[in-house]
């Protein structure tokens, strides 16, 4: 595989909200065997996942009651990530009150990230799409943070990867220099937004870059 470009803050527009497009810190164009590949970067240090989807939905609402009218379509995300990549409903209410237990402690940020990946994969014309999770290891960084950031990916790959035929035992752990794939998100559709392409495949890995190693 080689690598022809990339570009950082790549923004790719997600439905429903107020909320943006889904930004990575890096995507690059690369081209294995004459094809296209997408490549998706989300750079830590220690900070974590962002909220849980429980702490996202709350801080979303607190901000739409600040505003005038007081309306947030983030339900709407929410909804379309978790039923798209999960095969879950969000929300056990038509009225987007009370969440799924399955997803509600997940980290919310994982589902665009993935979800943008595959969209910015299907806009390249790509024959596959990689999700990277790039950590560094510093002199400033915990490494208890950088554990509970490892068990919150493992915690949501387990339910995306058993959701979509991957296969992932209750003990799967994704370990740094290690990637997983192919994984083909099963064919879902959340009426009134794109479809998250089924027929890409996608693989997700972890890298870590640490300059406390001897």
């Amino acid at each position: 595989m080689v690598i022809l470009s990339g570009i950082t803050e790549r923004e790719t527009p997600l439905p429903f909200g107020n909320r943006g497009p889904r930004c990575h810190d890096l995507a690059l164009q690369a081209e294995q065997d004459g094809r296209v590949v997408t490549i998706c970067i989300e750079a830590k240090a220690d900070e974590s996942f962002g909220g849980t989807i429980t702490e996202e939905l709350s801080a979303a609402r607190k901000r739409a009651a600040k505003r005038e009218g007081g309306h947030t379509r983030f339900p709407e995300r929410l909804d379309w990530l978790t039923h798209s990549l999960l095969g879950l409903r969000a929300f056990e209410d038509a009225q987007h009150q009370v969440l799924d237990g399955v997803v509600a402690d997940l980290p919310y940020q994982l589902l665009p990230a993935i979800a943008g990946t595959l969209l910015e994969a299907e806009h390249l014309n790509a024959s596959k799409a990689v999700f990277v999770v790039h950590e560094f290891r510093t002199a400033k960084t915990a490494d208890a943070n950088l554990d509970a950031n490892a068990d919150a990916l493992n915690r949501f790959l387990r339910v995306f990867l058993s959701a979509n035929g991957a296969g992932a035992g209750e003990d799967f752990a994704l370990e740094n220099g290690h990637i997983v794939g192919p994984i083909l998100v099963a064919k879902r559709r959340v009426t009134g937004a794109d479809r998250i392409p089924s027929e890409i495949p996608l693989f997700i890995g972890k890298i870590r870059t640490d300059l406390l190693a001897a």
